[in-house]
């Protein structure tokens, strides 16, 4: 319950990659015992207002499921950009494995709090919920692919 509270938001203009950064560092050990290789392309950001801490939460959600999809190693790839949607001006940042990927009815479920496929594992079904109230409360959006055997990629819109 602690994990799913919310508090309040501390907004400043900031680096996206700079917050990217401190996260790849904070796991970086966990990717490489994992037997995952991770590959970064990162294109140059303009400052967006975020919320570092809630930012991070973010990031380390998706990267920690990136590599639960892939118990026996993979590859986890991390793009950021700027993209052009409805009018609108956004920073991209997308987190893509080769893991395991969702099924087509699980991936109508995975934002709800409490929903998890992992629950023999540990999971309470409150990551990506939660990603997904940060997301919003940004003013952004969260967009999922995926196919069962060749990975998912979750891509996070945040307004310029």
């Amino acid at each position: 319950l602690d994990f799913s509270r919310q508090t309040e938001s501390s907004r400043a203009r900031l680096d996206l990659t700079e917050v990217l950064e401190d996260i790849l560092a904070l796991t970086r050990h966990l990717i490489h015992t994992s037997g995952v290789e991770l590959v970064r392309d990162f294109g140059a950001l303009p400052w967006i207002s975020i919320d570092r801490n809630q930012m991070k939460q973010v990031l380390l959600n998706l990267i920690h499921n990136a590599l639960q999809a892939m118990p026996s190693g993979g590859e986890l790839t991390v793009i950021t950009s700027t993209a052009k949607r409805d009018e609108r001006d956004w920073v991209t940042m997308s987190v893509r494995d080769n893991g395991t990927g969702i099924s087509p009815e699980d991936k109508e479920r995975i934002f709800e709090p409490f929903f998890t496929t992992k629950s023999d594992r540990g999971g309470t079904g409150l990551g990506l919920s939660v990603t997904y109230g940060i997301i919003t409360d940004h003013g952004g959006t969260i967009d999922v692919s995926s196919e069962p055997g060749n990975g998912s990629t979750f891509t996070v819109y945040i307004p310029i």
